[in-house]
């Protein structure tokens, strides 16, 4: 097959649909498909794939940076209108996603998108919520979903927000696969010789955008309570946003700023070796839509303690590759504290974590898209038949009424 990715995110950014579109072109590139990325144009960055299509774009939002591109008529666009594809899916929810929405109603070709983000928990970024409240988010993404031929949801809880929004389009839930192999046998002490600490420090790890609704700052007052009994113990952020300044003054509030490092932005290829180094991912956000993050720790063997969330269902199984626990201080650092210092327990969990994410793996989650694409291309050719079968019946039909007025 031919497969056009339009997505709105895409490297040299990070974040979940950066990653997901990344591995799953991959796999998917592996199985003998040809994978086209069209995504936005970033000044200075040039791709190693000959198969990626940037169009200009302006920044969106500065930390971590967004770019959100604009529909010329430039070489790269007449290149992208070129190109038969079979299949279009569309990733992000923003211009290029519907710019893939358009170019597959122009060569008549099925059009699939998943939907990544909860955008209700979002719209704080629009000028802080006070031009986009959350109801219009809703009503976008039951516009959007049902122009859609099919829609992918990451979980099953993504499913049932799709329907209560009006969604009626058909949805089928596939969660982003991983590159398990990216995270086995990855060289030690990245992290240490960053911060500069001892081999001997429990690291716990969060990676993701320090945004509000990441709930970074949940962490951070949970982690003083851990540091309090287990001095051994440090925690790591990894990544941009634009609560960092206020987390910084929250941790030197604590006087946790020696015991608190601040990483930034990772090269994608060293984000293994990150979690590589850690003792116990830490997690609290409530806003995914799966938490590839989750699977990334399972994948090094890192096990998980994360306030519970309808998302994380099938991927964190509370007491076997981690913790999932109530959205309260204690509790998180009650059962941080209990893996840290119990390595039978922690033994266990990191083989879980493991197995949990083979299950996840690219290649299997490759395959299952795959069927997907086929049967919508099959289902997309015979309803194209059909018209074009009814077209003429209904011309057959008024030739034969004006002969039999004559």
């Amino acid at each position: 097959m031919r497969i056009g990715f339009f997505t709105d995110g895409y490297l040299p950014a990070l974040g979940g649909i950066v990653t997901s579109v990344r591995i799953t072109a991959e796999a998917l590139e592996k199985r003998g498909h040809k994978v086209y990325i069209i995504a936005p144009k970033h000044p200075k960055y040039k791709d190693k794939g000959k198969n990626v299509y940037r169009l200009t774009s302006i920044k969106f939002l500065t930390t971590p940076e967004v770019r959100l591109a604009l529909q010329l008529p430039e070489r790269s666009m007449i290149r992208v209108f070129r190109h038969n594809f079979d299949v279009i899916h569309g990733h992000g929810g923003g211009p290029i996603t519907f710019l893939g929405l358009q170019t597959a109603r122009l060569k008549g070709i099925p059009y699939i998108a998943t939907y990544h983000t909860l955008w209700n928990r979002y719209t704080h970024y629009f000028l802080k919520g006070k031009v986009i409240p959350t109801k219009m988010a809703d009503i976008g993404s039951r516009m959007f979903g049902n122009v859609c031929d099919s829609i992918i949801a990451p979980s099953e809880i993504i499913k049932r927000k799709l329907v209560s929004y009006g969604v009626k389009s058909p949805i089928k839930v596939l969660p982003t696969g991983i590159n398990i192999n990216s995270f086995r046998s990855i060289e030690k002490e990245f992290v240490q010789k960053k911060i500069k600490i001892k081999n001997k420090k429990k690291i716990l790890l969060y990676v993701g955008r320090l945004g509000k609704e990441k709930s970074v700052d949940f962490l951070i007052n949970a982690f003083s309570l851990i540091y309090k009994k287990d001095k051994n113990t440090c925690l790591v952020l990894v990544g941009n946003g634009n609560e960092s300044k206020t987390l910084k003054q929250a941790a030197k509030d604590l006087g946790l700023s020696d015991k608190i490092f601040f990483l930034g932005a990772v090269n994608n290829d060293d984000i293994p070796k990150v979690y590589a180094d850690a003792d116990v991912f830490i997690f609290a956000s409530k806003t995914e839509t799966q938490g590839m993050v989750l699977l990334e720790s399972f994948a090094s063997g890192v096990p998980v303690v994360a306030v519970s969330d309808h998302a994380f269902r099938g991927v964190l199984k509370n007491g076997i590759n981690g913790y999932a626990v109530k959205n309260n201080y204690n509790d998180f650092a009650e059962k941080t504290l209990h893996l840290i210092n119990n390595p039978k327990t922690y033994k266990s969990m990191s083989d879980e974590a493991k197995k949990t994410a083979e299950e996840f793996s690219a290649d299997i989650i490759a395959e299952r898209l795959e069927k997907i694409y086929l049967k919508m291309i099959r289902d997309h050719a015979k309803r194209s038949k059909d018209k074009i079968k009814n077209s003429y019946f209904r011309t057959l039909l008024a030739k034969i009424r004006e002969q039999m007025k004559n």
